[in-house]
């Protein structure tokens, strides 16, 4: 049952397009068109309209505008989603979309292509249909995606519920492509895991805040692990880039029975956003960041450390304490605006800086990998690549003399019962220090 938390001011995702035009006065308008660099802006657009030698495509040359003036603020996190990327992310955010139910990535991660299958949800249509982990994608509905980037192959495979996509794969030991049809069907986006480790300590990770019903799906885990008689808990945020702030706040709040969640600074004005209520999760637990948990992941995180609610234990986390608002625009798009900071309950800004842990481990479940371009051998050549006197793989000269090379990683093992988390307490040496720091706290008291 969701919980009634205590909300000064909400982030609000999706405004209407009334207060988008709002912003926009007559006034504004005409002050524009009177500046000397508004002018200049509509002398250009009325030149390249009368005069340029070539068609000129009127979305591509204001969206760039729109992309410009964005780019102009140096400031990472306001953007702008042309409208098939906007409808990507309201889709996620969602919770749902139709699609084959299995997981994608990029080999080539310098270019992002050379997308394969990395996991297949049990009961999904993909399963259904004989995709396998390892599959590699060569053609989506006839159209080569070799050389395609990861995001827009995701964008073919993705389609209204009961539509058909065929797809050509590639198979490690097969001579010849396979064909696939495959119905779409409708895909829940299952952002928390769970599962149980030694001592009855629960394990419970969420990999994204960006899903409306991330509290919702951490509800369930909770009240189903507890059922299992699970005595403490850690929680996984790492890698957790964050999302809905309010999703953050009622990932907090079901830890907290008091105590502040966040504060919010908006031009010079601090108020608090969110306070905890009664109830909540009391079990003893422990938060486990990295140095890519960010956002709403660090909301949570602080607000637990704060009120003295559980010991953060990791790498110190990547610091974006900013919010920003989500604004639907005319064309479909959307704009993602930067416009306040927030703060711990101890009124902590952590932009830039991060969350400092109580007990530092470090992430050691992903190693680095090497991406190398290059011009100048002779076409047909194969170079090897040595690091520290040890060969890494080997690269095929291009017939231009050019070579690219990215190093294979071995990927961590992931169940294909969506909700199901898979660890290893041997080989994650993190997830080690926060289950002692969990077992070394519990016999303290």
């Amino acid at each position: 049952m969701r919980k009634n938390v205590i909300i000064a001011s909400v982030f609000v995702v999706g405004l209407t397009l009334g207060l988008v035009y709002a912003q926009l006065s007559q006034s504004t308008i005409d002050s524009f068109l009177a500046s000397p660099v508004g002018k200049a802006f509509m002398e250009t657009y009325g030149a390249l309209q009368s005069d340029y030698l070539e068609g000129v495509d009127n979305e591509k040359v204001v969206r760039g505008a729109i992309n410009g003036m964005i780019t102009a603020l140096d400031d990472p996190y306001t953007h702008y989603l042309e409208p098939k990327l906007a409808d990507r992310d309201r889709e996620d955010r969602s919770g749902s979309f139709g699609g084959i139910g299995a997981t994608l990535s990029a080999i080539n991660r310098k270019d992002q292509t050379i997308v394969e299958i990395i996991n297949v949800y049990k009961d999904s249509p993909a399963w259904n249909a004989g995709i396998q982990k390892g599959d590699i994608f060569i053609e989506v509905d006839g159209e080569n995606v070799e050389k395609t980037p990861i995001d827009d192959v995701v964008e073919k495979v993705r389609g209204p519920e009961g539509s058909t996509v065929h797809l050509k794969m590639k198979r490690a030991g097969e001579d010849n492509l396979i064909d696939f049809d495959i119905v779409r069907g409708t895909i829940e986006i299952i952002s928390v895991e769970s599962t149980i480790l030694p001592n009855n300590v629960g394990y419970v990770t969420i990999s994204t805040f960006a899903n409306q019903r991330v509290f919702d799906q951490l509800d369930e885990q909770l009240n189903s692990l507890k059922a299992q008689g699970v005595k403490s808990l850690i929680l996984d945020l790492r890698d957790n880039g964050g999302g809905l702030l309010n999703q953050g706040i009622l990932v907090a709040d079901e830890f907290l029975n008091s105590g502040d969640i966040v504060f919010q600074r908006s031009r010079g004005v601090t108020q608090r956003l969110a306070a905890a209520d009664p109830k909540y999760f009391d079990l003893p637990m422990v938060v486990l960041v990295n140095k890519n948990s960010a956002s709403a992941s660090e909301i949570v995180a602080g607000a637990l450390q704060d009120n003295g609610r559980a010991l953060v234990v990791g790498e110190e986390s990547f610091g974006k304490g900013v919010g920003q608002s989500v604004s639907p625009l005319s064309d479909g798009g959307q704009l993602v605006l930067l416009n306040f900071e927030w703060l711990t309950p101890n009124r902590r800004s952590i932009n830039k800086k991060g969350i400092t842990p109580d007990v530092m481990a470090v992430d050691t479940r992903r190693p680095g990998f090497i991406t190398l371009d290059g011009q100048g051998a002779e076409p047909g050549q194969e170079i090897e690549i040595m690091v520290d006197g040890k060969s890494v793989g080997k690269a095929t000269i291009n017939e231009d003399g050019s070579f690219d090379f990215f190093q294979s990683i071995e990927r961590p093992e992931s169940s294909a019962v969506q909700g199901e988390a898979l660890v290893n307490l041997e080989s994650d040496t993190a997830l080690k220090t926060a289950y002692d720091t969990l077992l070394e706290q519990l016999a303290k008291n």
